[in-house]
């Protein structure tokens, strides 16, 4: 008989079922027995014996040199029992011959064909490098090539490999190196930002039996960022007030790096302040501009420091606004401690501002200073000009610039302009001396430098002679002391002095006129007047002055009470003979209505002059007047001195015109 050859896969380790028909022809039949025999064997290697039993009260046999305790006859499926096979191994591959023994019926025989597979025992993913790589490969950048190499070993037959991107079969290059190792690699010429977390599968498969032999690796990508935008930026900015900008950067793979910069340097000043989520990452520059941020470019540049290659960036031109910055400085052709007068001098200021500066004001010691062509005073657009300078230009000079934001003055530069000597005093000086009497006579002169020399001359009616330089003494760089004694009417005249420096002679020497000293002439012309103000009532007396004696005169009043004779008050003065006296302080202890007299007088070493009285002053007690007894805002408290004024000041020109005579 023809019998019909079955084949059987068994995966290696795992369970082989080989089938057998048991089913009887006729149904009134009955199965006896079943036996498995292998190829060229003659013995039976396992029986299922049921004669006179039930199925499940079977007689089985397993011969151990071949399945042993593996194998187990089912019959749950007839008509299509199996033998099963347990933990297939590489031997038992094989034909096999199952023979089925009926009551009635012919013995059938089938034969089975079966075939161990011998799944692959391992799977390696490499990348180009010969690294192998587990679940991840990468990171790689854009534009970049990616190549994937899947190595098989073992397997019979020999193993199918392939490779699924994204689930999806590829077509790879397979190479088969001896009859062991399979390998596929997958090339990817140009990566793109598509291409990040795709997933690649490499599958080996030798059965259907099992799942197939597979490793995923995810592919992970540097990208750059794709764009970076500063948001809102402003047109203008004005200096010194707080701005917040914000710069945001998309598409960064791992996130970017913000950093702003203006002249290609990291900008330093503010508060940078990040934030991101998976998408977006942003910084906020919290910053107050300054002027000299103006007209520059402030840049966000976006960098992945993964990927070595220029930043993105976004820039806007920084206009800061801001009041002018000003500064002042000497022409710079000039010398400033060699400036004489006569010389031309310059200055320049020196102006930044956004807006431009509308106006520029020059000041001279505080004073604005205006354009004089006549006198040589110039203005240019941003220099000051003085021609011919002198000692008066000497000072403090500053400029004041302006703009829509408001003025600013420059730091004050002084001008030193140095000149000859000349004498302090404007006017030649009376010094009086008595015969043999040694006076000192001082020579003040100013000048620049200060370094000075002095010379004296002596000149009289009948002679002129210059001083010997040991009879005078320099007193500082300035002044010269020269001690002068005359012992005869001829040693009376007039002494002069000259200064010399670096610049010059002194042109207009000082003079003193040499005279006898004597004691002051008396004053004349004293007028009396009374005032009124918050502060209380006042007398105030002005008298002419008289000559001096030559010397240095002091002017005195006296105030005596007439009804006394005791002495209320003692003023004086140096500089001019006017008194002004407060009504109160004539009245210690007075009656209602108390009488004063002034007594006034000149003195100096020499003694005193004459004195000038003002008889019968009546003072009136302010408190003890009634409104009735006012006027006009005026004290009434002197109006009985007044009444006697007129008789005084005639008594005492009399007086003077009789003295004078003498």
């Amino acid at each position: 008989l023809t019998v019909t050859l079955e084949p059987v896969n068994a995966v290696l380790g795992k369970r082989a079922e080989l089938p057998c028909n048991i089913e009887p022809s006729h149904r009134e039949d009955r199965l006896y027995m079943v036996l498995w025999f292998k190829e060229g064997a003659s013995k039976p290697l396992y029986r299922f014996d049921v004669r006179g039993r039930p199925f499940n009260d079977a007689i089985l046999w397993s011969d151990v040199a071949f399945f042993g305790p593996r194998a187990f006859f089912v019959t749950g499926k007839r008509p299509d029992a199996a033998l099963q096979v347990q933990s297939v191994e590489l031997k038992d591959a094989g034909v096999y011959r199952c023979r089925v023994d009926f009551r009635n019926s012919p013995t059938r025989n089938f034969q089975v064909k079966l075939t161990v597979v011998v799944p692959p025992h391992q799977l390696l993913i490499y990348d180009n490098a010969g690294r192998e790589l587990l679940d991840m490969v990468g990171p790689l950048t854009e534009d970049s090539e990616l190549v994937l190499i899947c190595e098989v070993r073992g397997g019979e037959p020999r193993p199918m490999v392939s490779w699924f991107v994204n689930d999806k079969l590829v077509d790879g290059f397979v190479d088969t190196e001896g009859s062991s190792v399979v390998t596929n690699k997958l090339k990817v010429t140009r990566l793109r930002r598509a291409h990040l977390n795709t997933s690649y599968r490499c599958e080996a498969t030798n059965t259907n039996l099992i799942p197939p032999t597979e490793r995923t690796v995810r592919l992970e990508m540097n990208l750059r960022p794709e764009s970076v935008e500063i948001l809102e930026k402003p047109t203008s900015l004005i200096a010194d007030q707080e701005y917040s900008l914000t710069c945001f950067a998309k598409g960064s793979r791992p996130q970017a790096e913000l950093t702003w910069v203006k002249e290609n340097r990291r900008f330093r000043r503010g508060n940078a302040k990040p934030w991101s989520n998976e998408t977006v990452v942003s910084s906020t520059l919290v910053f107050m501009p300054a002027p000299e941020d103006n007209g520059y470019l402030l840049k966000c540049q976006a960098l992945n420091p993964s990927i070595p290659l220029a930043p993105l960036q976004d820039s806007f031109l920084l206009n800061v606004v801001y009041s002018p910055l000003v500064s002042l400085q000497l022409g710079t052709s000039l010398k400033p401690h060699q400036i004489k007068e006569g010389d031309d001098v310059y200055f320049e200021c020196n102006v930044r501002a956004n807006p431009v500066q509308h106006k520029i004001s020059w000041y001279h010691n505080s004073d604005l200073i205006t354009q004089n062509m006549s006198t040589g005073v110039l203005f240019s657009t941003k220099s000051l000009v003085l021609q011919g300078v002198t000692r008066q230009n000497a000072g403090a000079y500053h400029c004041i610039a302006a703009n829509t934001r408001g003025q600013t003055s420059s730091q004050p530069v002084n001008l030193r302009i140095q000149y000859s000597p000349f004498c302090v005093l404007t006017e030649p000086m009376i010094v009086g001396a008595s015969l043999h009497e040694a006076v000192k006579v001082n020579c003040l002169v100013s000048a620049d430098p200060a370094d000075v020399t002095f010379t004296w001359q002596f000149n009289n009616s009948g002679e002129s002679f210059q001083v010997p330089s040991y009879r005078y003494t320099s007193v500082n760089s300035t002044v010269s002391e020269f001690v002068y004694t005359p012992t005869s009417e001829k040693d009376y005249g007039t002494l002069a002095c000259w200064a010399t420096n670096s610049i010059g002679k002194q042109s207009e020497p000082c003079t003193f006129q040499l005279v006898p000293a004597s004691k002051p002439s008396p004053l004349h012309n004293c007028t009396l007047r009374s005032t009124v103000n918050t502060t209380g009532d006042w007398l105030e007396v002005e008298c002419m002055a008289g000559y001096d004696g030559g010397l240095t005169q002091t002017f005195y009043l006296e105030a005596v009470d007439t009804a006394t004779s005791v002495s209320c008050l003692n003023t004086s003065s140096t500089d001019t003979p006017v008194f002004r006296l407060e009504v109160g302080s004539l009245m210690r202890g007075g009656t209602p209505s108390t009488t004063v007299q002034l007594v006034m007088y000149a003195a100096n070493q020499k003694g005193r002059s004459e004195q000038v009285v003002l008889e019968d002053i009546a003072i009136r007690d302010a408190e003890k007047r009634t409104g009735d007894g006012s006027f006009a805002g005026s004290s009434m408290a002197v109006l009985l001195g007044v009444a006697l004024l007129g008789f005084a000041v005639t008594l005492l020109t009399l007086t003077i015109c009789l003295v004078r005579r003498r």
